[in-house]
């Protein structure tokens, strides 16, 4: 396999120092990769775009520092943009409202017709080849689920589609990185949907074929039958957990990396027929590569935590090393039987907490600042013998480990939310038996454990990770004081007291028994994916 490259994602709230990526890159090497990307979005600091460089972004200076430390190590250093969809981080900012395809309808695109835009895109392009020195330039591409929003791209989405939109931006884009001496990559998502559009890419271009669940060698197939070099790209899954399914991660990244090395071997094939037939030598365009992503590491979640996985499987990928024992190369005994347990065990003990869900203890956290949203949805699960078990494997697996393990953090996490769950639970118990100073007694309790995640939140963020999470954390902190002081204002006794679940909706207000603002059903909240 002539490509094997990791990809870290410092576009969520990461500030990773240049001391610390030069770690990343010698041990990128030290695993078997020679390839190692940084997924930029706005935290690059582009010359072209100066006020969406916020505190603690990648430099144009450092990333020329890394790439000479990276090229004397023998890794590719490839920078990540993303040039129409996922702009969010350059729309949200102030001095780049006007990039949006659809104000007011979301924020994720930029419009793909308004020439101010394309020109925006071309100064990020130069901006990335003027800092970054690899052959290759990442363009992004992928889930532009907005086109045509904008009047003037309906206008002209009616005269040549959505697709035309597409293969018309990313072809001119693609364009201007060739004229630069270098070549573009592509995400493939949109050009498997729609591979009418590849008739405007230029076949230099490297497209990098994503499928997080199985291997998309259908799709993969299909665009090298069309010319194209394909990167089969997986990804840890930690993006979609509370720490990362590890049984999901290792089958995907092997399922890739199973048909990456037989579409080499048929290209290899095809290649020696087509010399024998025309006399001449073909070149190794169309051969495979593997890319591992690791995404989003925001909202309690800690990048450290799971690169001893990236870096295990650089070595299942470039060695065929057996995942225990790379895991422990990488972590050491401890951090695998503890990531065994944490990624594995655990999620198979609770349904909630299993495959299948989304981030199910940190979205209502993350997403929308409520630990009684946590509550509501876990309830069943954690107050039986489901969270005596997983209590049982947390302990175990929090034996196994020091403080200074990069698992201690998920370890406690998952913890305190268990821990929190089940004082809430309590607290509902009371406050139906008119027990109200006990209800709130019990929230001040589980405030205290939530407020434990504190100095571990803080030292993510120290180390380069995010650092809205302890902010993150006082709102929940907020909340519950909110709850509590319902609850005290609540009737002890007598018709009409609201229940504990209305109380404890961020929208109830005091006096209003029927409960109109308060957020969602009573009965509880679920996880959905997508």
């Amino acid at each position: 396999m002539n490509f094997i490259g990791w990809m870290y994602d410092i576009a969520r709230e990461q500030s990773p120092g240049e001391d610390y990526l030069l770690e990343l890159i010698e041990r990128s090497a030290r695993a078997g990769y020679n390839a190692m990307g940084l997924y930029l979005e706005h935290r690059f600091a582009y010359p072209s775009a100066p006020w969406a460089a916020g505190p603690g972004c990648l430099t144009p200076g450092m990333a020329g520092r890394l790439s000479k430390a990276a090229r004397e190590s023998g890794v590719r250093l490839i920078p990540f943009l993303n040039t129409l969809g996922h702009m969010e981080g350059f729309i949200r900012a102030e001095g780049g409202q006007w990039l949006a395809e659809a104000p007011g309808r979301g924020v994720l695109q930029m419009c793909p017709s308004r020439e101010e835009c394309r020109e925006f895109a071309s100064g990020l392009v130069a901006d990335a080849a003027a800092a970054f020195d690899d052959e290759w330039i990442h363009l992004g591409g992928d889930e532009t689920h907005q086109l045509g929003e904008c009047p003037r791209c309906r206008e002209r989405a009616a005269e040549i589609g959505e697709v035309g939109l597409y293969a018309e931006f990313f072809g001119r884009l693609c364009r201007e990185v060739i004229a630069l001496g270098r070549r573009p990559c592509l995400w493939g998502d949109m050009l498997a949907k729609h591979p009418e559009a590849l008739g405007e890419i230029p076949r230099e271009t490297v497209i990098f074929d994503w499928d997080y669940e199985e291997a998309p060698s259908e799709t993969s197939a299909m665009f090298r039958e069309r010319g194209f070099e394909v990167v089969l790209s997986s990804a840890v899954r930690s993006y979609d957990a509370n720490w990362c399914f590890l049984d999901e991660t290792r089958r995907v990244i092997d399922s890739h990396r199973a048909s990456a090395d037989q579409s080499e071997t048929l290209q290899v094939e095809a290649d020696r027929t087509e010399v024998e037939q025309s006399g001449v030598e073909q070149p190794a365009a169309r051969r495979a590569g593997q890319l591992v992503c690791a995404w989003e590491f925001f909202g309690f979640s800690a990048f450290e935590s799971v690169l001893p996985v990236v870096m295990a499987a650089g070595r299942r990928i470039s060695a065929g090393e057996e995942w225990e024992a790379a895991l422990k190369a990488e972590g050491g005994e401890a951090f695998a039987r503890a990531a065994e347990i944490l990624g594995s065990e655990i999620p198979r003990l609770s349904p909630f907490l299993a495959p299948g869900g989304w981030r199910s203890l940190r979205e209502p956290l993350l997403k929308h600042g409520d630990p009684f949203q946590l509550w509501r949805a876990w309830r069943e699960d954690a107050r039986g013998r489901v969270g005596d078990r997983v209590l049982e494997a947390l302990a175990e697996a929090g034996n196994l480990i020091g403080q200074e393990n990069p698992l201690r953090f998920p370890v406690d996490f998952h913890r305190a939310c268990l821990e929190w769950v089940r004082l809430v639970e309590r607290a509902a118990e009371q406050y139906a038996l008119g027990e109200t100073g006990r209800a709130t007694a019990l929230l001040v309790e589980g405030a205290r454990v939530l407020a434990r995640l504190r100095p571990g939140l803080e030292r993510i963020a120290a180390g380069g990770g995010s650092g809205a999470d302890p902010v993150r954390l006082d709102g929940l902190l907020e909340v519950i004081e909110r709850a509590q002081s319902n609850i005290r204002a609540a009737p002890e006794t007598g018709g009409g007291r609201p229940a504990f679940e209305i109380l404890t909706q961020a929208g109830y207000t005091p006096g209003d028994q029927a409960g109109w603002p308060a957020e969602g059903p009573a009965s509880g909240w679920t996880t959905k994916r997508g």
